[in-house]
């Protein structure tokens, strides 16, 4: 824990308190079959890119954040949604999306997956780090951190 509070200062450039909180996305990939399951807590939303499409994948019912969940009475929400082969599913920290320029105009998720649709998943984040920086100037003031799945052919 302290670990993160010298790096939370170092990137902000003040002490904030912890939050006695954290948001998170489970996301299951089936053995046999052509989607994902997922069950999000509060964190942004996944992209999933299929094609000419990419699209964010909403929660079918909003959830808490995790340490925060005896507030909420409703059951689990898992939602499952097409990954067939091809699509790629990108998830990411709320450092990418709430990026701003010198005007304080967010980072553009969407404008920027869809302009790197023929990408692989490492030029795609490749570019998606690139964007961001050239939108921020260079400037970082919170963590970030990205992953992109792509569901490769079954060659067996």
């Amino acid at each position: 824990m302290e670990q993160a509070v010298v790096l939370e200062t170092q990137q902000s450039g003040n002490l904030t308190e912890l939050e006695g909180f954290v948001t998170g996305v489970l996301v299951e990939f089936p053995r046999r079959g052509d989607e994902v399951r997922l069950i999000n807590r509060g964190h942004p939303a996944p992209l999933r890119i299929l094609g000419d499409t990419v699209q964010y994948v909403e929660p079918g019912r909003r959830s808490l954040p995790l340490g925060l969940g005896a507030l909420d009475a409703g059951p689990e929400c898992v939602d499952t949604v097409p990954f067939p082969e091809g699509a790629s599913l990108l998830l990411y920290t709320d450092g990418l999306t709430e990026a701003r320029d010198e005007t304080g105009t967010f980072f553009d998720l969407i404008g920027t997956c869809t302009g790197h649709l023929r990408a692989g998943p490492d030029a795609l984040l490749d570019a998606l780090i690139a964007d961001q920086c050239r939108h921020t100037g260079g400037r970082r003031t919170d963590d970030m951190a990205l992953l992109v799945i792509t569901h490769a052919p079954n060659n067996s």
